[in-house]
């Protein structure tokens, strides 16, 4: 059962226009290129982004990629150096808010998820938190790393398998992505649209069935995954010399309406599922393409999609922390009834679609 999801965002907040305009400058400037950045920012459904890094700041000289007024990219491990410092400050921060909230007892935690796709070290998160917290030394430990957006559907799947093992199982979930240490300007379409949605934020998750709480709780009934035949070619994330370079192919929003969709349908009527009786959906804002293509497909109204919508607005894609995001804002802000089916999906480099259905409790 998810009892809450804490959330935490980097200190530096970037409109989208003047991160397109940042964009420019790093990718030559060329006519042709300002109007790719344009449009890529025009059409995101993003108003701002939160970054680690300064540099899309206005009048600071204290940049991560640029030195001496001149524009440079960084090594891996330069980056990955950046990472470790601000995954353990954003993490430890959401862990702390969801603590403090919750009265967690991080002594009876019995089962710690890591999640991230934008950076490595060891030993690692849980070894930092479990330290912060004193989490007990013997507590199951379990990274999901480098499976993309729909990595928290994955570490939710996990938790499920696990809860179905011991129903007295306490997990939390910890998901960080720093999409802002991978910036890549050579100027292909894949780094424009990369840089123009992406963006920085960590969330914490809590999992238990002993918990007492008068709050909205949500239940997990099923997660299910599924991969695509001949799909690699439409996402996917590669480490390079400087930094870890994205493919996201345009086909996507198409691939995502013609295949995903009709998947997502198939595997709710395996299971049981009305799709008309799932009155909320958590869909991983990857795009205001991809949430046109997931609305279109699964017949939603506009009400269904705005958890996901403004979550796009204000933070932009934050790959697998997103779709806790969106779970927060519909916990907090939406009108959650007993009962009320809700349905999350995201899509991971495969292509693979995750799904995982709660009902409300």
């Amino acid at each position: 059962m998810l009892i809450d999801i804490a959330t935490a965002l980097p200190p530096y907040k970037v409109n989208q226009s003047l991160a397109a305009s940042e964009l420019k400058k790093r990718m030559g400037g060329t006519s042709a290129i300002s109007r790719m950045i344009d449009m890529a920012a025009n059409q995101s459904g993003i108003d701002h982004r939160y970054f680690v890094v300064k540099d899309a700041e206005e009048n600071t000289s204290d940049k991560f990629y640029t030195k001496d007024g001149v524009h440079f990219s960084p090594d891996t491990k330069t980056r990955m150096t950046e990472y470790e410092k601000w995954s353990v400050y954003l993490t430890k921060k959401a862990v702390r808010e969801l603590s403090e909230k919750n009265k967690i007892d991080f002594s009876s935690i019995d089962r710690l998820i890591t999640i991230s796709c934008t950076g490595f070290f060891a030993p690692g998160l849980d070894y930092e938190l479990i330290k912060e917290f004193k989490i007990s030394p013997d507590v199951k430990r379990t990274n999901i790393g480098f499976m993309g957006c729909a990595a928290a559907l994955v570490g939710m799947n996990s938790v499920w398998e696990a809860m179905k093992q011991n129903e007295n199982e306490n997990v939390l979930m910890v998901a960080v992505e720093l999409c802002s240490l991978h910036l890549q300007v050579e100027p292909t379409r894949d780094n424009i649209l990369a840089n123009m949605i992406f963006a920085d934020g960590a969330a914490a998750a809590f999992f238990s069935k002993k918990y007492n709480s008068e709050r909205v709780k949500l239940e997990i009934q099923f997660a299910e995954s599924f991969l695509f035949e001949d799909s690699a070619k439409f996402m996917g994330w590669k480490i390079g010399n400087n930094g870890f370079e994205m493919m996201l192919s345009s086909e996507l929003p198409k691939i995502i309406l013609n295949s995903a969709a009709p998947k997502a349908k198939e595997i709710l009527v395996r299971r049981g599922i009305d799709i008309s009786s799932i009155k909320h959906w958590a869909l991983h804002p990857g795009g205001r393409a991809i949430l046109d293509s997931l609305q279109s497909g699964l017949s939603l109204s506009d009400d269904q999609l705005k958890p996901s919508r403004e979550v796009l607005k204000n933070n932009g894609n934050l790959s697998s922390v997103s779709i806790l995001f969106v779970l927060k804002n519909l916990l907090e802000n939406f009108n959650l009834k007993k009962d009320d089916y809700l349905c999350a999906i995201a899509f991971g480099p495969g292509l693979t679609i995750e799904l995982v259905l709660l009902k409300v409790v």
